[in-house]
């Protein structure tokens, strides 16, 4: 039998102390040896650069600048910035603030944070993160047809926008007497109705305001085109758009609900202004005419007063002539301005007036390129008597222009360039990217809904309202387009001399008066 040495035996009773050891310690025994090493920190990752030299302990870390006291005192009392990172997107050594500080500041120098003070969330255009939906289109471009359209063809144009404007006014009030309750006296069923699933059924107050809209918007532009054929303004007939237009704008103030149909509300108020900004600039030189001509005749009685007053001064000098003038005595000749010496005029003549040597008003130049004149000043006690037909038309303008700036502005709130990105923007883009200049506005066919389009100048140089006309158009296709509107081949038709009341039409006078 083998015999143990004493160095195996020594080992073994060694192996089972140790054992027994272990055995005896307790939970609360580990923990407490856990306790003295302390918290472990996480190992450094091995792209950290290397401790600089101990000579450069007081150094600062590469690739930052060392702050001034001023800039770090400043950044104790900055607000910090609230927004997260996600937890996914977080790195692992998060741990450790002072490693990840030149990730924070690349980030944030990168995306600019909304949080911070003074600043201002950027929204962001829904469904794109890069640019607005207004630039996803681009019109087509149509041969020009120049200034060789006849007064035939434009009376031609005239009649297909009278005849679609009416349609489109009968079952737009069709509509709305439809929609009325049965015991209401206003009540009046539709003969054919819509299919009950069709956006003609189921929105059909909404399709009658879009049929209203596009009927004056037709109206309009066959006025339009009469103007423009003659080179005229007929006032006589403009004002005749008033009775049709006023009730379809306060019929969509009331029942407009969102920014996308209230831009119709501003659109009807544009076209107002444009209405009333054209026979304001047609009118102007017709009045400007009749003011020169009043003002030559106050000169003309401003002359004659002259000549009459020089006759009296020269009559008065010849009777007093044979009274020699007396001389200046030596002590008052030294004075310029002594009471007691004779008058340095003219022998007998009256004081110099400068009101009485300025020229007469010269005869105005209507031209386009006439400069500005300078009003001379009368003497305020010239009458001359005036018609009241004179007077009305300078009432007349002086109201053209209030109410053009009125509705200019009430426009301007609910229609402007960000409304049309926003909710119309394919007709923004058949403008933006337009070829066409200010004085085409007979370029474009009213029937085209890819042509290019402008936007409507200034509403003070009488011109415009053509684009406006062209542009609510568009609007009212690019709205309608959701819903399901189908214009004129949408319509309720009308049967033989069946008519609907209120709303009246506007009608074409040959007047321009």
């Amino acid at each position: 039998m083998h015999r143990a040495t004493p160095s195996a035996s020594s080992a073994s009773s060694s192996a089972s102390h140790r054992s027994r050891r272990r055995q005896h310690l307790t939970r609360e025994q580990l923990l407490k040896s856990l306790q003295i090493l302390g918290p472990v920190s996480a190992p450094l990752p091995p792209e950290l650069p290397p401790s600089p030299p101990a000579s450069r302990e007081s150094s600062p870390a590469p690739g930052h600048k060392r702050r001034h006291d001023s800039e770090l005192d400043h950044g104790r009392t900055k607000k910090a910035r609230v927004a997260p990172t996600p937890s996914s997107s977080r790195p692992r050594s998060n741990t450790q603030p002072h490693l990840s500080s030149t990730t924070a500041t690349a980030s944030s120098s990168s995306r600019h944070d909304a949080a911070e003070d003074g600043e201002v969330k950027e929204e962001s255009y829904a469904g794109s993160s890069s640019a607005p939906p207004a630039f996803s289109f681009m019109p087509v471009r149509r041969p020009r047809r120049g200034d060789n359209v006849t007064t035939i063809e434009w009376d031609a144009v005239y009649e297909k926008c009278f005849n679609k404007a009416r349609m489109l006014r009968f079952s737009a009030l069709s509509r709305v007497a439809a929609a009325h309750p049965s015991t209401s006296k206003d009540y009046k069923p539709l003969r054919n109705p819509p299919n009950p699933s069709s956006s003609y059924a189921k929105d059909s107050l909404l399709m009658a305001r879009l049929e209203l809209i596009d009927s004056l918007l037709h109206f309009v532009y066959g006025l339009w085109c009469k103007d423009f054929s003659h080179n005229l303004c007929f006032r006589a007939a403009w004002r005749t758009v008033a009775d049709f237009l006023h009730p379809t704008r306060k019929k969509l103030i009331a029942e407009s609900h969102d920014e996308r149909e209230k831009a119709f509300i501003g659109l009807l108020f544009m076209v107002d202004s444009y209405i009333h900004g054209r026979k304001l600039k047609y009118q102007a030189g017709a009045i400007d005419k009749e003011n020169d001509s009043k003002i030559t005749r106050l000169h003309i009685q401003w002359k004659a007063e002259k000549n009459q007053a020089r006759a009296v001064a020269a009559s008065q000098n010849t009777t007093s002539g044979s009274t020699p003038n007396m001389l200046p005595s030596p002590a008052s000749s030294n004075s310029a301005n002594s009471s007691n010496s004779t008058p340095i005029g003219g022998h007998g003549t009256p004081g110099h007036n400068p009101a009485m040597e300025i020229a007469p008003q010269p005869e105005a130049n209507h031209g386009a390129t006439a400069p500005e004149r300078t009003m001379t000043a009368l003497p305020p006690h010239l009458h001359i008597p005036v018609t009241t037909q004179y007077i009305v038309d300078r009432k007349s303008q002086s109201n053209g222009l209030v109410f053009a700036s009125h509705y200019m502005q009430t426009a301007q709130q609910h229609l402007n360039l960000p409304v049309m990105a926003r909710h119309f923007p394919r007709t923004l883009a058949r403008m933006m990217f337009s070829t066409l200049g200010p004085l085409d506005e007979h370029e474009p066919d009213f029937q085209d809904d890819d042509c290019e389009l402008f936007w409507p100048p200034q509403a003070i140089t009488g011109e415009g309202l053509g684009w406006v006309c062209l542009m609510g158009m568009a609007m009212v296709k690019e709205f309608g387009k959701e819903y399901g509107y189908q214009g004129i081949d949408g319509v309720v038709p009308k049967q033989g001399n069946e008519d609907v009341t209120g709303f009246p039409e506007p009608r074409f006078h040959p007047h321009t008066r």
